[in-house]
């Protein structure tokens, strides 16, 4: 999907919009219109035997109007929703960070392989570019994907994703149905109010007696009030209303919590329950993946269960004044009530909620990489190798870039302990190199496309040591916590089979002095060689390019430099061999600093 068309869709629903805005304008002039008419002819008919004919004529046509034009307000916010979508389209596409929702969080935790050095998480971090769930179990599900350190199904995953990618309508219309009722700032979906409600379980044959005993005592308040009233007793029920009140108040604990528990699990369905009214009633003939992935939700009908949930809970919170709250509750035992109403539903829901909500959350994941494939159509989906290890890329590029400013490369590492040794100057592109190579294996896994023409890879584990920083409170120098990560990384390697684990590294051990650096580098580069893990190391150290001497899996690729006019230009094109150049002394004289000729 382009800029162009989804430029054009955002000018139709303007102009759906404007039309529907001047609609609702003339329907509320005509609300006034038909008020005033029935008033006058009220007045001018007062004194005939129709005097009431104008009024209730006027208030069938004004109901009906009403009913007109709350239709075409739902139509005006519906309308407004889908914009909003597709604005947010148009953003994740251009990588317009402002513009997208914040970012969702999810701690990978510092000693996590890769998300740090890859920006999985954060403000511009990839998982923020490619989440549209509507749920925060949609958005775990997707970082619990793109975190996935093991082997993990990404090939059922892509199939799914492939069924989705052809209907951008439909993930639209996920997203519509989620939020057009709670408006675009209202917070996502969270399952966990449903499940904790699940799984709250107070004494229910307890609550079913105690409930039994105030109904009992409730119709004896009647039937004493009723023989007072009819002056056959005195005013017994006072006392049978105060064993009534004792017993109900030694018993909050079952209902206390009732009314702010059915406002939460009102708010939260009323998101839920139209995403599955859809899932419902959709069918995917040609899409196996997507129909065996809903065949549990078309089965179970959930929607018809929890519309039980929303109409008790409705029931249970619809007293807010708390005067009326009280009338309620002398008359009946209304809290306990509905909280033991509620309670039965638990054992009904209990085995079937959870997998409903996988089953959405596992759709929002999906659809949000699908919704990737659709607005980035030059990415593809990789070949994922059952046998043998491998990558190999052509016109791989890095998802994060906006596309005006990406430039394609292509890899192969194919052989246990193939690794590449990249050097180049500064700027010129090996670390974003480095995470387009990454992202690259990590979106694969996932399930979801590349940016790329084309990759094939096997079953690969990612590790990386790129943007290690110290830490002042836990007292660790730059040089040893490099030291500790590059120790998580070695035993990652040595805990895999040959070729199952890519390694990629960014100017290692920088902490230490020129020589210790190039012993320690070059042990550890050739103990990675040695287990047969794949990698990449960048590097401005031009006396690890010898490596390749000794070790014939080894080769050498660089970026380069050139200066026009006194300023640096990079082409970020990857060259075969060792960089013939440097630019550190240019950019130390080209900022004024002393520097030897």
């Amino acid at each position: 999907m382009t800029d162009v068309h989804l430029q054009r869709f955002l000018a139709r629903l303007d102009r759906r919009s404007e039309r529907l805005e001047a609609r609702s304008k003339r329907l509320s002039w005509l609300r006034v219109g038909i008020f005033s008419v029935s008033a006058l002819g009220t007045i001018l008919w007062w004194e005939t035997d129709g005097r009431w004919a104008p009024a209730v004529l006027g208030l069938v046509v004004f109901l009906a109007v009403v009913r007109v034009h709350e239709e075409l307000a739902r139509g005006i916010l519906r309308t407004a929703t889908l914009r909003r979508i597709k604005a947010m389209r148009i953003a994740r596409r251009a990588r317009d960070w402002e513009a997208l929702p914040p970012a969702f969080g999810v701690d990978a935790g510092e000693t996590h392989a890769f998300s740090a050095d890859l920006d999985i998480m954060g403000a511009r971090g990839l998982h923020r570019l490619l989440d549209t769930s509507f749920s925060t179990g949609g958005a775990r599900k997707l970082a619990s994907w793109l975190l996935e350190t093991g082997s993990g199904p990404a090939a059922d995953r892509q199939l799914l994703v492939r069924d989705l990618v052809p209907r951008p309508a439909f993930c639209d219309r996920i997203a519509l149905e989620s939020t057009v009722f709670s408006g675009p700032s209202a917070r996502r979906f969270d399952g966990d109010v449903l499940l904790s409600w699940l799984g709250a379980s107070p004494d229910a044959r307890m609550m079913r007696r105690i409930l039994a005993v105030l109904w009992a005592l409730a119709a004896v308040n009647v039937l004493l009030v009723a023989l007072h009233i009819a002056g056959l007793t005195g005013p017994l029920w006072a006392f049978s209303l105060v064993v009534y009140a004792a017993v109900y108040l030694m018993n909050g604990r079952y209902y206390n919590h009732l009314f702010d528990e059915a406002e939460r699990l009102h708010y939260e369905l009323e998101k839920l329950r139209p995403v599955l009214r859809l899932l419902e009633s959709r069918r995917f003939p040609r899409a196996q993946a997507l129909e065996n992935l809903l065949q549990g939700i078309r089965r179970d009908r959930p929607s018809r269960e929890l519309r039980r949930v929303m109409w008790l809970a409705v029931a249970a919170s619809a007293q807010k004044s708390e005067i009326l709250r009280l009338v309620f509750n002398v008359l009946v035992p209304w809290d306990l009530h509905f909280a033991s109403r509620l309670e039965r539903l638990k054992d009904a829901l209990r085995e079937e909620l959870p997998a409903w909500l996988t089953t959405v959350f596992t759709l929002e994941a999906a659809g949000s990489l699908a919704t990737y494939a659709a607005l980035n159509p030059d990415a593809s989906f990789p070949d994922l190798l059952a046998d043998g290890p491998g990558l190999e890329a052509t016109g791989l590029g890095h998802p994060l870039v906006p596309r005006e400013d990406l430039v394609r490369n292509d890899l192969e590492l194919t052989d246990p302990g193939t690794l590449a040794i990249v050097t180049g100057s500064n700027m010129s592109g090996k670390s974003t190199y480095l995470r387009s190579v990454g992202l690259a294996v990590v979106m694969a896994r996932a399930g979801g496309p590349v940016d790329a023409l084309s990759l094939r890879l096997s079953d690969l584990r990612v590790f990386t040591s790129m943007g290690v920083t110290d830490s002042v409170t836990d007292g660790i120098s730059f040089f040893y916590a490099e030291v500790r990560r590059l120790a998580r990384l070695m035993e990652a390697v040595r805990g895999a089979e040959p070729g199952r684990v890519l390694v990629l590294i960014d100017e290692i051990f920088r902490g230490t002095n020129n020589r210790e650096r190039l012993l320690g580098s070059r042990a550890l580069i050739e103990e990675v060689i040695r287990r047969g893990a794949l990698g990449l190391v960048a590097t401005h150290d031009l006396d690890l390019v010898r490596l390749t001497e000794q070790h014939p899996s080894a080769r050498n690729l660089h970026f380069r430099e050139d200066v026009s006019g006194g300023r640096m230009v990079f082409d970020y094109l990857l060259r075969t061999g060792p960089c013939p150049t440097t630019n550190a002394l240019k950019i130390m004289a080209m900022e004024g600093l002393p520097v030897v000729d």
